[in-house]
């Protein structure tokens, strides 16, 4: 089920929303339109409720945008380092630049992480660099707009001086680990700095739950303050960090793995005129769940899985042949090198959102193996295991 949709582009790249933004933006807005002064229009009695709920949608918007533009930045940065950036995502935590290939160069990956940070002191400058330039002079000015103008100016500095927090993996972390890559191995480096991260993110879960300290030392009772944000962003942050470490040590551990390393060569292919009755039961013997898809001379037709076995009908299994089912190939997408690196083969699968490759001999041409992602996530298993 897709989770996001695409609203258009930014200097090339997919800007999408992700379902949980539907949940935060009308938050969001009556943040704006309900919360007290100088940070938002719930004093402000003279104003419709109508008016106040417009200018607080316009102010939510703008607050978003500066999101976005807190990722163009990162993402503009890693492009001119020859990252790809997939799409940027808006979610219910702010905002996500999908990278390919994020540098592993330390002055690389800070100049990336720095660049949102510093777009939103700048958004965040501006803004507030104006209202109290309108303070100052006394300028005549509907105060609702300056009020949100102070509002949007201060979030923007709360967000970059927060996202500056050595907690990974927000940009803090990220430099954090960039400072420590210059002194130590790109693993080490990143295991220090998710620690770190993990470290802040039980501070701010157990911060969540603190005691009232008023209710204590008035009352001796003890009320819990509980804050479902802050313990919210704890969770999101503790396992973003653990994510980010396992994604670390699977490429560390498949560095300099060739396809040729990890590929199934035995029982990786059926031809195209087989029936899906048959190919269901060589899946049961053979205890596999891919194949490759060859025609009589070997040349490749396509690729096959159990889940799509498995969407047929009982009629249909016993009527139909692989060829009747298969999409047509892109060997662009579909096939890889035995000479490539498995890491290559792994991010082409994600990209594809595909389970399976065909390996292809060196220079091009024959189907000899296929590799899929059990193959991977087994072969780093006997690595780490061998460790």
């Amino acid at each position: 089920m897709r989770t996001s949709i695409q609203v258009g582009r930014i200097i090339g790249i997919p800007i999408r929303l992700h379902f949980t933004f539907i949940f935060i933006l009308p938050v969001i807005v009556l943040w704006f339109a309900e919360a007290p002064g100088p940070v938002g229009l719930g004093e402000t009695e003279e104003l419709s409720r109508l008016f106040r709920y417009s200018l607080a949608a316009l102010a939510a918007s703008l607050f978003f945008l500066s999101l976005l533009l807190h990722e163009i930045s990162h993402s503009y940065v890693a492009m001119r380092y020859g990252t790809k950036i997939r799409s940027i995502t808006l979610f219910i935590f702010g905002g996500l630049a999908m990278m390919e290939d994020l540098p592993r160069e330390p002055e690389k990956e800070w100049r990336i992480a720095i660049a949102g940070p510093l777009m939103s002191f700048a958004i965040g400058g501006a803004f507030l660099f104006t209202y109290f330039g309108i303070k100052t002079v006394k300028l005549v000015i509907y105060d609702p707009f300056t009020i949100l103008m102070f509002s949007i100016g201060l979030l923007n500095v709360v967000l970059a001086t927060f996202n500056l927090l050595p907690a990974f993996p927000m940009d803090g972390g990220r430099i954090l680990r960039a400072f420590l890559a210059k002194r130590m191995q790109f693993l080490e480096a990143t295991r220090r700095a998710v620690l770190v991260g993990k470290t802040f993110a039980v501070i701010m879960g157990i911060v969540g739950f603190m005691p009232d300290p008023f209710m204590l030392y008035s009352t001796g009772e003890v009320r819990i303050l509980f804050n479902p944000w802050l313990t919210l962003i704890a969770v999101f942050l503790y396992i973003a960090a653990t994510e980010e470490e396992s994604a670390t040590i699977m490429v560390a551990t498949l560095e300099g793995t060739k396809v040729r390393n990890v590929m199934r060569t035995e029982n990786a292919s059926v031809l195209a005129d087989m029936p899906i009755t048959e190919l269901a039961e060589k899946m049961l013997k053979e205890k596999n769940a891919e194949y490759a898809v060859v025609s009589d001379r070997g040349d490749l037709r396509g690729l096959i899985t159990f889940s799509e076995i498995k969407e047929l009908s009982t009629e249909q299994r016993h009527s139909l042949k692989i060829s009747d089912i298969i999409s047509p190939v892109d060997r662009l997408s579909a096939v890889i090198s035995q000479e490539e690196e498995v890491i290559e083969a792994l991010k082409r699968m994600i990209r594809g959102k595909k389970n399976i490759l065909a390996v292809e001999e060196e220079g091009g041409g024959e189907i000899i193996g296929v590799i899929t992602k059990r193959d991977i996530v087994m072969h780093i298993e006997i690595l780490k295991g061998g460790s």
